[in-house]
């Protein structure tokens, strides 16, 4: 599941007051290729002309898939799936599955990328495997309230946000959602991540360093593996959980879970209401397991060469070997190169793209995918700017040959397996990365059912069981050293053309090169990082292993060979249902006879309602409690490309207002509109008095014109009318341009360069200026940064009455978008003035100090001081004279973790100005940053 960017928690707006109406589409670009759209069973697909055939095999993948699901699940899911096969246009090598804005599923094209990382055959299989168990973890609605309010609200939320009564398992972790897709991704005779040696031994050294235990695993906590976390540990979790007690009772848990309508947070009751004991318990008892199985894993010993946090690919030549590496997780990547010959190393620090490095015309390109335009994603090499080198769009290369033809994945066909081409020839379908040998020969693995097999070009050299297995190196008698599983892991073998020898003891290597025939570099997995060392090749005794699980067919044979068995005498193994592989899928024949259509596709999303106390002053020195309520009903087509809103609220004000919103992001130009009418108002008893003009309304058009490696640009319009005649109209132009990096899980962006340039109409007046921020990073999490605004009005009159000026507050409102406000931490209330400026300079650190707790509601992941000077100027202030004056500031963030789920960031800061009455001398102030 995708992870959305931070905004503010606010109290609930009116709906006429926010001038932001357009965010960019999370699901496909805009000016996207036609979609088409065929009905099967219960399930709507959405596909382009060019997907068609892949679209004909998920319908016949539904076809079966379906009701095996909800005979494991045990449900059936409550309202047709839309499952879509986004375009090339989107070179994601990711999917998603949600319930908003409808039952869907969005699956993108980009697998190849990553084809050693999956273990699978088929990347689209594995993603409809994988997003479709999403699909049934969190439609259950196994209760009378959830299922009535359902009927009557969709998938919306009723008298709070919060607590998702009518979706209850909307909030479970992300380490029993993840987890549990890939158990289910895992079990279709199509391979999946629980086949991967190297996972296998990240999970049992985390055991061994007690690191699985409920508050780290069911929590979101910044440690190594970071996000591989829930896949990895949750996935074995998972299968620990299925081997004892059936796949099905562990699929059955979400819809237990969801009877749990009235504190959707629970995980200890549920767990017990299906394999009867708590949560906790089977993580312990998991955890005791796996621990005593790392006792006999070997890890990889040697010179040490570095570390990094995250797993980041080796390349080769015969020169050199060569690859990133992150060796804080918060800083830009180190390009390491190892010469052959000397053993010299070298290090630097540059801002490829995460990815394989590959040599092209004598320069060093990341293999990466990335927005190269605000209406394209491709994959391709990356120069260290994250610039798109021209010509590799749509290709994930593997290498050059001598004669300077590219070897390379094309994108748009590897929908399903990696399709080869050499130049502009097709050479063949392969399931693994590819190496280029000394000779240009090239060296892959190709998969068949179980059987994995090697290639040298076109001939087969040799064949192991299972689905993990990626090619190393090649050395100059011509022996291939490739990584397949061990019993306890990962370990490196090689062929010398008669047969396959281990030539390392360690279990825990995740990839390796020559330095020459004697030495190896190993990159290896530890319960930390990722670490690197020198070995010598070194002949010993062992094979390649052949990875059975519970449900294949020979897994009763071979039990105690298992490299992913976990029996225990502390919990009872129970018998199991043992689910089977899929059989051969028969396409489905599909039309291009109905085509997408964004707007008459629009679907009844869901109605969210809210209750809430409205409290303002009488005028006389009390203040007067009054019910608030907002209700929006919304609609959405499944790409969310046009999306409707018809609310109904009472205002701040007391007002009532009733409306509509449209939204449409479906062409270059993103644009919204929202419109209403008041339909009661008691304005007279504001201070000062205002009228109502009856209506209101706002307007928005976007237009980004530049995303291209760290860079942004948009210049956006807007018009406001409030349906207070007192409140400002504005209608403004804003251009913003920025470059902005952040590597790893860094708190704070590493580089920003971001300017702003504004000019707002309002009654006559204008208002200009802009805004300008600079910062960067340095050693141990320190920040720095300076930043300043600008804002001058042309009005005649200054007058906060009549709200004329530029407008100076002092806190950020996200909800109101206006450039040319001014905030001013401290100010004494809002207030208009001729002109304002002020310049920042700030310097933060952070720090890493954590707690994460299963059973108390917060967990502390990490925190920051912040340090601040700012120097304000105001002129011509509509309450007082001219102003200038210092101020002081002194932050602290908490980067914290909410009832075991939801990260958020809690900030305070006190603030000293110098005497004035523009503002208060001493201020604290405090926000919440929510991630949604």
């Amino acid at each position: 599941m995708r992870a959305l960017s931070l905004i503010m928690l606010a109290s609930l707006p009116a709906a006429g007051w926010s001038y932001t109406l357009v965010s960019p589409n999370p699901t496909v670009v805009p000016h996207d290729q036609p979609y088409f759209t065929s009905d099967i069973r219960n399930t709507e697909l959405i596909y382009t002309e060019k997907n068609k055939p892949f679209a004909e095999h998920v319908a016949g993948l539904e076809l079966y898939l379906q009701p095996v699901y909800e005979a494991s699940f045990g449900f059936e899911m409550s309202e047709q799936l839309s499952v879509g096969l986004i375009s090339d246009f989107n070179q994601i090598a990711n999917g998603f599955s949600t319930q908003f804005p409808v039952n869907r599923q969005i699956n993108y094209v980009g697998g190849a990328l990553q084809v050693d990382y999956f273990t699978t055959t088929s990347w689209l299989d594995t993603l409809i495997y994988h997003e479709t168990a999403h699909n049934y973890q969190i439609n259950p609605r196994n209760n009378p309230v959830s299922s009535t309010l359902y009927e009557w609200f969709g998938v919306g939320s009723v008298i709070t946000p919060l607590i998702p009564a009518i979706t209850p398992n909307l909030f479970e972790s992300s380490f029993i959602l993840e987890g549990n897709a890939v158990l289910n991704e895992s079990w279709h005779g199509n391979g999946g991540r629980l086949y991967n040696g190297r996972m296998t031994a990240m999970t049992l050294q985390q055991a061994e360093k007690g690191e699985l235990t409920a508050g780290l695993l069911y929590n979101v906590p910044l440690r190594f593996p970071y996000g591989e976390r829930p896949y990895v540990l949750g996935g074995h979790y998972q299968y620990f959980l299925a081997e004892r007690f059936g796949l099905g009772t562990t699929n059955r848990y979400f819809f237990n879970r969801s009877a749990y309508w009235y504190w959707p947070f629970m995980v200890n009751t549920p767990t017990l209401d299906t394999f009867d004991f708590h949560f906790d318990t089977t993580i312990a008892k998991w955890s005791a397991t796996m621990a005593k199985r790392a006792q006999g894993l070997v890890k990889a010993e040697g010179e040490p060469v570095g570390s990094s946090q995250y797993a980041l690919p080796l390349s080769s030549d015969a020169e050199e070997i060569f690859f990133l590496t992150s060796p804080t997780g918060v800083r830009a990547p180190e390009l390491v190169r190892i010469d052959k010959q000397t053993g010299d190393i070298t290090r630097k620090r540059v801002e490829y793209p995460s990815g394989k490095l590959v040599k092209q015309n004598g320069s060093i390109y990341s293999v990466s995918g990335r927005p190269v335009s605000p209406w394209r994603i491709y994959q391709g090499l990356f120069d260290d700017d994250a610039v798109l080198v021209e010509g590799t769009e749509g290709r994930i290369v593997q290498g050059t040959l001598s004669d300077g033809r590219s070897v390379y994945f094309d994108v748009s066909s590897s929908y399903s397996e990696p399709q080869l081409y050499v130049g502009d020839t097709f050479y063949g379908e392969v399931n693994s990365s590819v190496l280029i040998g000394p000779d240009d020969a090239l060296y892959y693995f190709r998969q068949d059912g179980r059987q994995r097999t090697l290639y040298r070009n076109r001939d087969p050299l040799f064949s192991i069981e299972g689905y993990y297995g990626l090619v190393e190196d090649v050395d100059s008698e011509g022996r291939v050293y490739f990584v397949a599983n061990t019993d306890l892991g990962s370990g490196l073998f090689r062929f010398d053309g008669t047969g396959i020898e281990q030539v390392s003891p360690a279990d825990n290597i995740a990839e390796a090169r020559l330095i020459n025939d004697e030495t190896l570099l190993v990159k290896a997995v530890s319960a930390d990082d990722y670490y690197y060392v020198y070995q010598p090749v070194q002949v010993v005794d062992g094979g390649p292993a052949s990875t059975h699980l519970f449900w294949d067919a020979s897994a009763n044979d071979s039990k105690d060979d298992t490299a992913t068995s976990s029996a225990s005498n502390d919990v009872p193994a129970i018998e199991s249902d043992t689910p089977q592989p899929a059989p051969p899928i028969d396409p489905v024949a599909l039309d291009l006879d109905e085509p997408y259509n964004a707007l008459l596709g629009l679907r009844y999303r869901g109605s969210d309602l809210s209750l809430f106390t409205l409290t303002r002053d009488n005028n006389n020195g009390e203040d007067d409690t009054t019910l608030g309520y907002s209700l929006f009903v919304e609609f959405a087509d499944p790409l969310t490309q046009n999306s409707v809103s018809l609310f109904a609220l009472r205002d701040e004000d007391w007002s009532q207002l009733a409306g509509l919103s449209y939204v449409n992001r479906q062409y270059f130009v993103l644009a919204g509109i929202k419109a209403y009418g008041v339909m009661a108002e008691d304005l007279d008893e504001l201070l000062p008095p205002d009228e109502s003009r009856g209506f209101g309304m706002s307007a928005e058009l976007r237009l980004p014109f530049l995303e291209a490696g760290y860079w942004y640009g948009e210049l956006g319009a807007f018009h406001y009318l409030d349906y207070r005649e007192l409140e400002r109209e504005p209608t403004g132009l804003q251009l913003n341009l920025s470059r902005i990096t952040r590597f790893g899980h860094s708190l704070y962006p590493n580089s920003l360069f971001a300017a702003e340039g504004f000019a707002v109409e309002d009654r006559g007046d204008t208002t200009s200026g802009g805004s300008l921020e600079l910062s960067t990073d340095f050693p141990y999490e320190f920040y720095a940064g300076v930043s300043g605004k600008y804002a001058r009005s042309s009005a005649d009159t200054v007058s906060q009455f009549e709200r004329r000026g530029v407008y100076l507050e002092n806190t950020p409102d996200l909800l109101n978008d206006d450039p040319s406000m001014v905030v001013i931490p401290g100010l004494n209330g809002e207030t208009y003035a001729r002109e304002a400026a002020y310049g920042e300079v700030y310097l933060s650190k952070v720090f890493n100090f954590d707690a994460y707790a299963f059973k108390f509601p917060l967990s502390l992941r990490r925190e920051a001081l912040k340090l601040r000077y700012r120097r304000v100027d105001i002129r011509d202030p509509s309450r007082i004279g001219d102003g200038s004056f210092n101020q002081y500031g002194l932050g602290i963030t908490f980067d914290v973790v909410g009832l075991n789920i939801l990260p958020f960031q809690f900030e305070a800061e006190y603030v000293h100005n110098d005497e004035t009455a523009l503002a208060d001398s001493d201020v604290i102030e405090a926000r919440v940053l929510v991630a949604f």
